[in-house]
């Protein structure tokens, strides 16, 4: 082997390399960035339009339809997805995956501005924004202080953004609560009618007085002058004597003879609290390139120097932040690989009793991961929960390689006494089973790494890391190993020691029980009986296990404890933000009562969804709690869930839903179906039924559908013959109307580097009998009641129109008790829908079951690519397409292993879980590999029989295989059992891989040589 004998022969030029790799590794370390989710292109868009004042179904006419229509043409569209809702518009864009979601987000943008040329003209420009897993809130401040919100607003949007947005990593500052200021021209509606005059007047007049107009440039002796006509106002007070009308008869009717001008906040639509205390929240969004915790901490530092520049009164509250979960989530991890790598260490010293062994294989396995450092950040991968399980998985497998190659240098130093001729020797030894077994490792990898879900996603990194820890490892036992070895290995003569009495006890012991393996072996040759036997005992095994799956259920991911929990709050849409507010803080008081919380942030008029959307609404609310790490309190976080539930049992007039937000932002329900056909009330019929059905099974939780009731909404219908007669068109009246309730901006009031809208409306009063007193000026100048104009008629409107490729649809969705698997709950789902829908209808499973069913088939085609390419590489390394496949048979026992102790332990099988199986099978195949290898050489020395070398051969292998067995079991357990912050998303690979080891192992070793004494044929035999 060149590298072995390069590394023996010369140590100083392979001790250079490899302390290079080492500095490397650690300097990339310190570079790499510290994440929760690795980063990913998510081929998300999301398009937010504003039309203040308009109803859902306005909203789907005049702005869905026609973005709609103009998306439809989108490159690599897969789905489209609108919500209408009172004064908004959210229109999902989910593309192919693969599409560069920077070259879609330009060609929406260009769609768009197609589209918004045929949008009213009150409609605000769209916002295009695309969904970043890693560009997201990673903290919540809360501005609160001794005066009103609409200072706290004020002073929030116009100062404080500006000191936060500066911070190195953020991004932006997204602040919730309050309203922007204005300045508002309240119109007496008495006055103004007394006048002859409608808002439309005042509208034009304000707009004709106050612009500021460039005139141009004149030329005086070779110089430039610039000419400004400048019509702004230095104060709200100028606006008073603006002249509205000049009567024929001398009358001057000025501005502040109909109406109030004073400047104030625009229509509030939005509040939030700090515990009881009004206050702005405020989410701090990181750049999608940044460090989470080192924003984190810069912006920490940050905060003391703005607090001491706020007003006297006033604080900024550090409410919660992602750092101390990632930290904690990183360290935890780190603790589990680090335990690995001394049980595994405990393992070899056990089977070796040799200081210099340990301290070999001590130091490879840590360099291992450090020198992988380097490929990874080459690579731009951050560490993050991916990449950390990936390495947490590799401390136990990847030492397997070093074992070989040690095994086989130690055989013969032993026989030789020579360490240098032992390093090179007993690494030419092994170089094919080290090379076979990392090549199915490898193989393995590359379909996952290239799988095309939005799953494979994430788990590529994971993959990727793993394929990187294999070639080093691949790299280190063929030079690292044999230099250190022919450098420490030294002959022992003290063969009284106590290591040696330990070592010559165990050994004892091991020969003894390699002995009655190798007998049951031969039995199991001699007697087709108890061949049988065992195969059919493995058989019933295997369907036993099997049969298990049902049981154990399908998940998506783990649920991460953070240390958050959301309550969202649905009222009757009747209620007015007032309403929702006293609902809001008596919600807030129960929640005080909870054990463990240390902070309550609310907020009123929006509620967060997932890949970026929410849903809008002055009867909607959302509770946010934040509560003590899991170190630092007694029950788990399912357990407060369960709690916070039990409180808000009784919390009537209102759908309450509980939640625990996902780590990748957001809090939707993971099990969402949607219905779709041509009436919207059939399927909301559905839906309803559907949900239900669901009530009768446990499992469901916070179920909900889409089915709402309307909110009242008042419909003028113009009446166009009366319109005709007074020569005013129906667009007029319509924007007199709005003008009249919503207001019109009318100007722009500048007051220095400041700009304020100037809207011109009615001053409030209550109540909806005034809509009808409305009048408006007839073609003589006399005021006619707005019911001469048009039919007035109050009807149920619908609060919230749900579209998805371009029809309407109706959902139903619910989060899941960890007693109901996702899978097993969307098989009852499937069922009540298919009872419930007539034909013609049909439904389809989104969000998280969605994600998970395309990930598993996208894992099972891996799985089957894995199976095949692990085959062709044994047999173009063994160059036997038999043996390969008698190897091939320790795949299906680890099946066994896996399920039982997902089963036992409570665990479902995840994303993660099936991506692990899948890595598994390049790893379970290593003991097989061994002991053919070894059957192989005693079969080309010729002194024994096939039957009988194979018997031998098993009894060879079986200390190495049970060395690489307990080392890979021991290095995953710390990740398996770990409690740390941040484990539970950790344990279930952890669990489900080490029993798919430790099963494989066990059976495998009397499998494969059973199956594969069956095509042996001795000499002797044909004879």
């Amino acid at each position: 082997m060149f590298l072995a004998t390069a590394s023996v022969k010369r140590p100083v030029a392979m001790s250079a390399l490899l302390i290079g790799l080492t500095l490397l590794g650690i300097y990339s370390f310190f570079k790499m960035g510290l994440e929760l989710m690795p980063k990913v292109d998510i081929p998300y868009i999301t398009i937010v339009t504003v039309f203040p004042g308009a109803s859902p179904e306005q909203i789907e006419t005049d702005i869905a339809k026609r973005i709609e229509d103009r998306m439809m043409t989108l490159e690599g569209l897969k789905h489209i997805s609108s919500t209408c809702m009172e004064n908004a518009c959210q229109t999902l864009l989910e593309f192919n995956l693969g599409t560069d979601v920077d070259v879609a987000a330009t060609d929406v943008r260009e769609k768009l501005d197609l589209a918004r040329a045929d949008m009213p003209e009150d409609v605000e420009d769209p916002k295009v924004l695309k969904f970043d897993v890693n560009s997201k809130p990673v903290a919540n401040l809360a501005l609160t202080g001794q005066t009103t919100v609409e200072e706290l607003y004020d002073y929030a949007d116009n100062y404080l953004r500006d000191k936060l947005t500066v911070v190195d990593g953020v991004a932006d500052a997204e602040l919730i609560g309050g309203a922007k200021r204005e300045v508002q021209i309240l119109i007496d509606r008495e006055k103004l009618a007394a006048r002859g005059l409608s808002t439309l007047d005042v509208v034009y007049t304000v707009n004709s007085a106050i612009k500021t107009i460039p005139v141009g440039r004149i030329k005086e002796l070779g110089t430039e002058i610039s000419v400004e006509f400048s019509g702004d106002v230095s104060h709200i007070d100028n606006l008073k004597e603006l002249e509205i009308s000049n009567k024929s008869d001398g009358r001057i009717i000025f501005l502040k003879d109909i109406a109030e001008i004073k400047m104030a906040t625009a229509d509030l639509r939005q509040i939030a609290f700090f515990e009881n205390e009004p206050c702005i929240a405020i989410k701090i969004i990181k750049r999608s390139d940044a460090n989470a915790v080192a924003t984190v901490e810069n912006l920490q530092n940050s905060i003391a120097k703005i607090s001491a520049t706020l007003p006297a009164g006033w604080k900024l509250n550090w409410v919660s932040d992602d750092a101390r979960f990632i930290q904690a989530n990183a360290s935890s991890a780190w603790d589990n690989i680090f335990q690995g790598i001394l049980l595994t260490a405990l393992i070899l010293f056990l089977f070796l009793y040799n200081f210099k062994i340990l301290l070999i294989a001590g130091i490879t396995m840590p360099l291992n991961i450090v020198i992988g450092f380097f490929f990874m950040q080459y690579l731009n991968y951050t560490l993050n929960l991916s990449t950390l399980i990936s390495i947490g998985l590799s401390v136990g497998i990847l030492v397997t390689n070093s074992l070989v190659v040690l095994e086989a240098i130690m055989k013969r130093f032993a026989e030789t006494g020579d360490a240098k001729k032992a390093a090179i020797e007993g690494t030419s030894a092994s170089t094919v089973p080290v090379l076979a077994s990392s090549g199915t490792n490898i193989v393995v990898l590359f379909p996952i790494a290239n799988m095309g879900s939005m799953v494979g996603m994430f788990l590529k990194p994971l993959a990727t890391t793993m394929l990187i820890m294999t070639a080093v490892s691949l790299f280190l036992s063929f030079t690292i190993i044999p230099l250190l070895s022919s450098i420490l290995l030294k002959k022992d003569t003290n063969e009284s020691g106590l290591l040696k009495k330990l070592e010559a006890g165990f050994n004892k012991g091991f020969s003894w029980v390699t002995q009655r393996y190798m007998d049951l072996i031969t039995m199991a040759q001699n007697s087709m009986g108890i061949s049988a036997f065992f195969i059919i005992a493995f058989v019933l095994l295997m369907a036993q296990a099997l049969s298990l799956a049902p049981l154990v259920g399908g998940g998506f991911m783990p649920t991460a404890d953070m240390g958050n929990i959301t309550i969202k709050l649905e009222f009757p849409t009747s209620y007015g933000l007032e309403q929702t507010r006293l609902r809001t803080l008596e919600a807030v008081r129960l929640a005080r009562t909870l054990p463990d919380v240390s902070s309550i942030l609310s907020g009123i008029g929006k509620v967060d969804g997932g890949f970026g959307r929410s849903s809008e609404g002055v009867y909607l609310a959302e509770v946010k709690l934040r509560i003590a790490d899991k170190d630092k309190r007694s029950i788990s976080i399912d357990e407060f869930l369960a709690k916070t539930k039990a409180i808000f049992s009784n919390f009537t007039d209102a759908i309450v839903t509980i939640s625990i937000p996902s780590p990748a932002g957001g809090s939707d329900a993971p099990l969402q179906v949607e219905f779709s056909g041509e009436n919207l009330n059939i399927l909301d019929q559905i839906a309803t039924t559907v949900k239900s059905e669901a009530e009768d099974i446990a499992g469901f939780t916070s179920m909900d559908t889409t089915v709402r009731t309307g909110k009242k909404k008042i419909k003028v219908t113009p009446k166009r013959n009366v319109l005709s007669e007074s020569q005013m068109a129906a667009v007029n009246l319509g924007t007199a109307l709005r003008g009249n309730v919503e207001g019109l901006k009318a100007a722009t009031f500048k007051k220095g580097d400041r700009n304020y809208d100037i809207v011109v409306k009615f001053a409030e009063n209550e109540g909806s009998e005034q809509v009808k007193e409305f009048s408006f000026a007839g073609k003589d100048g006399k005021q006619i009641a707005l019911t001469n104009f048009g039919q007035l008629d109050q009807v149920i409107a619908p609060i919230q129109i749900i579209r998805k490729d371009k029809q309407r649809i109706s959902k139903f969705e619910s989060y899941l008790s960890a007693s109901l698997p996702m899978g097993k709950a969307m098989n009852y789902v499937n069922d009540f829908a298919k009872k419930a829908m007539p034909v013609g209808y049909e439904f389809n499973a989104r969000g998280q079951v969605e994600m998970m069913h395309d990930a598993q088939m996208n894992l099972a085609e891996a799985a089957v690519i894995a199976v095949v390419l692990v085959l062709l590489t044994l047999a173009a390394i063994m160059e036997s397409f038999m043996m390969p496949a008698i190897i091939l048979l320790a795949v299906p026992p680890m099946l066994i292993g896996m399920l039982w102790a997902l089963y036992l332990t409570g665990y479902s099988i995840s994303i993660f879980v099936i991506m692990g199986g899948v890595m598994l099978i390049g790893i379970v195949v290593n003991n097989a590999i061994l002991m053919l290898e070894e059957y192989n050489n005693l079969v080309a020395e010729g002194s024994l029989p096939k039957r009988q070398a194979l018997v031998q051969a098993c009894g060879a292998s079986l200390r190495p295989v049970m060395m690489i067995t307990l080392a890979a079991v021991l290095g995953m357990l710390p990740m398996a059992f770990g409690s740390g912050i941040g484990s539970e998303l950790r344990t279930d690979i952890g669990i489900a891989s080490a029993g798919g080891i430790l099963s494989s192992a066990i059976i495998s070793m009397f499998l494969v040589p059973i199956v594969f004494n069956l095509f042996l044929r001795d000499k002797t035999d044909q004879a």
